[in-house]
């Protein structure tokens, strides 16, 4: 009995940890390659092809923003029932400087969303 709990059971425990082991370091590599920082013309040429999403303070939002983007809380995309996100469509993501929109794509990006552009600069990179 030991010797077909050695033979058979030890191989099938050591190729299942082996899988799960390759599987696991190949969905953090295609996570951290989906989340792209990018530049504004860049940006701007390729926002309308996705969701644009600004992330700053309604204050900031209303006072002024891209064209086209709706506002959203980075509290309000990690919560699991927000739909209003969709994952099947690029998000691009806007904050004022890049930092908190370069977080909330990590954030999406453990969520399951794939395509997410970040730009660089954030909403400060417009002005120049």
């Amino acid at each position: 009995m030991v010797d077909i709990l050695i033979q058979y059971g030890i191989p099938i425990v050591l190729g299942l940890w082996i899988g799960w082991l390759l599987t696991r370091k190949k969905r953090h590599a295609i996570n951290t390659n989906e989340r792209n920082t990018i530049s504004y013309e860049t940006f701007k040429q390729n926002m309308r092809k996705g969701q644009l999403v600004d992330i700053r303070k309604k204050d900031q939002f209303e006072k002024d923003r891209i064209k086209g983007a709706r506002n959203f809380s980075v509290g309000f995309l990690k919560n699991k029932h927000q739909s209003q996100v969709r994952k099947d469509k690029p998000v691009f993501l806007y904050c004022e400087n890049g930092r908190k929109s370069s977080r909330a794509a990590k954030q999406l990006s453990k969520k399951g969303f794939q395509m997410i552009f970040v730009l660089e600069g954030g909403f400060q990179s417009t002005k120049k």
